[in-house]
């Protein structure tokens, strides 16, 4: 596996190329001291997976992951970080990272993650994946139909709420001034994009919106 180390800290990546050189089946490719350099030598070295920092000059190791992944899909990333909180975890995925694991590891667990990695399974370490177990735990669940509702476009938005009033398909095309073979389309795309599989379910989804006043 051909390895780029991505940190501005000389110093921490000898050390972990030292350690990661003694591994029969990694060979590092090459160093860059920032996203910016990582963006170029990924072009150059055609990386297997790269190991990013996040706090660098420049613009960041989130940023930098998300163009090489815009560009090199096939580049995996992995995050090695000082940062545990959630955000930069979520952060972190979005941006298309394989997986990510604190600074605070030993280097058993790193070596792990890059098997996990390999084997294109994702990975973060137990010390952040508290956070973001406990972030999903305590989300409410009003906060997430929210949130689907939100992904509706505004005509669904209108046909949804004229459901919840209980207004039949062709009251529902005569208020839009739309045709009921419309209505149908819209109906069917809102309930998928809300993953209601049954109109009965319809009004407890409606309430935790607060689409309901109640």
């Amino acid at each position: 596996m051909r390895l780029l180390l991505v940190d501005n800290h000389p110093l921490f990546r000898q050390g972990l190329k030292a350690l990661l050189e003694n591994e029969a089946d990694i060979e590092v490719v090459g160093e860059a001291n920032d996203g910016e350099e990582a963006m170029t030598m990924t072009g150059e070295l055609n990386p297997d997976l790269i190991i990013m920092d996040i706090s660098m000059p420049g613009y960041s190791g989130l940023e930098a992951t998300r163009q090489i992944k815009e560009y090199y899909s096939d580049t995996k990333v992995l995050i090695l970080s000082v940062h545990n909180d959630n955000t930069y975890v979520d952060q972190a995925l979005k941006a298309g990272a394989s997986g990510y694991v604190h600074k605070d590891a030993v280097y058993e667990e790193l070596s792990f993650a890059l098997d996990a990695v390999k084997k294109e399974m994702p990975y973060l370490s137990p010390s952040v994946l508290q956070p973001v177990i406990k972030s999903y735990i305590n989300a409410s669940p009003a906060s997430g139909a929210m949130a689907l509702y939100e992904k509706l476009t505004d005509r669904e938005k209108d046909v949804l709420n004229l459901m919840i009033k209980g207004r039949s398909r062709n009251v529902i095309a005569k208020t839009l001034s739309i045709s009921p073979k419309t209505v149908d389309r819209h109906r069917s795309n809102l309930l998928k994009k809300l993953s209601i599989s049954k109109e009965s379910e319809l009004m407890e989804f409606a309430r935790l919106a607060g689409l309901t006043g109640s």
